[in-house]
């Protein structure tokens, strides 16, 4: 084993800079989104659109679109985090929801958090269409090309060069070749009736990773998804101690939760103990190890 075999940048991050988690009692963690469980079925299509942002007209629109559709599109605009029942990939039209390269998979989740939360953008990603000329914020520059799976990728790039620019002391672009920085992904992540937070995690601390899995599992009790970075540690090499990988926390299940893992594209079970005593690479981190950092939904 290397020296400093365990070593995570988290750590040292950690030990630098203390605790990025604040009090929950100063108000700033939690949710603003919905009271209880959302409504994804297409009664609720509306009101979550409109949450979401788009007009009156968009909204109506909607509902007429979603009624022509078949059961297996409706599903995918209506819940995009659910797969098919016979089936763990998530899919939008006949295209798996998968990152295009190895950089995307932080644009890739962030992409199917705002179409979670905006059913007008889930819409276009299934069908290509929009409704009654209205585009989501998500397609301010992305055009509107033909097949999912380019739409997908599309709109994996133009979030991965909004969540870098100006990452890098607020002046200069991050480097697209390393992905998306937490902040910057924090910064443009949407869900309706919350911001995001990005926070810090260092899996050595088990009290800090209780809190942050608790305040992510409150989320998820209030339909609100949680992006986590994920990476290794030394003993894999340095350049895998930093955060490496990004999965979207789904839902809570007895055991812990449900994670859209964009690199399969797969919907996989992941424990709390495989988050608090990693014994090795896990299949719902992407086969890394270590969750280190994490978005927590705050009130905007």
């Amino acid at each position: 084993m290397p020296l400093f075999g365990h070593l995570q940048l988290t750590s040292v991050l950690r030990g630098v800079l203390g605790s990025t988690l604040p009090a929950e009692a100063a108000g700033q963690l939690g949710t603003g989104g919905p009271a209880g469980a959302v409504d994804r079925g297409v009664a609720g299509l509306r009101a979550r659109a409109l949450a979401a942002g788009a007009p009156a007209d968009a909204a109506d629109a909607l509902l007429d679109a979603v009624s022509e559709l078949d059961t297996r599109e409706r599903d995918q605009v209506t819940d995009p985090l659910r797969p098919a029942s016979d089936s763990d990939v998530l899919r939008l039209g006949t295209a798996a929801a998968r990152q295009t390269d190895g950089t995307t998979c932080g644009s890739s989740v962030l992409a199917m958090l705002a179409a979670a939360g905006d059913p007008t953008l889930a819409y276009w990603l299934v069908t290509g269409r929009t409704l009654a000329g209205y585009r989501s914020p998500e397609l301010d520059d992305v055009g509107d090309a033909a097949g999912p799976a380019v739409r997908f990728g599309d709109l994996q790039e133009a979030l991965k060069r909004r969540s870098n620019a100006r990452a890098v002391l607020g002046l200069l672009p991050w480097p697209a070749a390393l992905g998306t920085p937490p902040w910057g992904a924090a910064r443009v992540a949407r869900f309706p009736g919350v911001a995001y937070r990005s926070v810090l995690v260092d899996d050595t601390r088990p009290a800090e990773v209780a809190v942050v899995l608790n305040r992510a599992a409150r989320a998820l009790d209030r339909g609100v998804p949680v992006p986590l970075y994920t990476g290794g540690d030394a003993a894999m090499g340095l350049a895998t101690a930093i955060p490496r990988h990004v999965v979207l926390l789904t839902s809570r299940t007895p055991d812990g939760f449900t994670v859209y893992e964009p690199s399969t594209g797969r919907l996989l079970a992941l424990t709390t103990d495989e988050v608090t005593s990693s014994q090795g690479p896990i299949p719902a981190l992407g086969d890394w190890s270590h969750v280190c950092w994490a978005l927590l939904p705050v009130r905007p």
